[in-house]
């Protein structure tokens, strides 16, 4: 990977975490009220979210 080249995986991993980071906090503080039915389908989303970013910067780098 060159300085030159973004890689989209890092990107999309760092700032699908920082949102969820973001959502547990309001949470944590109170802003909002978040139950386990509501931050299952997060966490799935977030790993969707890097594993997609994933295969698709693989499938540029192939062609």
């Amino acid at each position: 990977m060159t300085a030159d080249r973004l890689d989209i995986t890092s990107l999309v991993a760092g700032v699908v975490v920082i949102a969820l980071g973001a959502l547990l906090l309001l949470d944590r503080v109170g802003a909002v009220d978040i139950g386990f039915g509501a931050l299952a389908p997060a966490l799935v989303g977030t790993v969707g979210a890097i594993l997609l970013a994933s295969g698709l910067s693989r499938g540029a780098e192939q062609r």
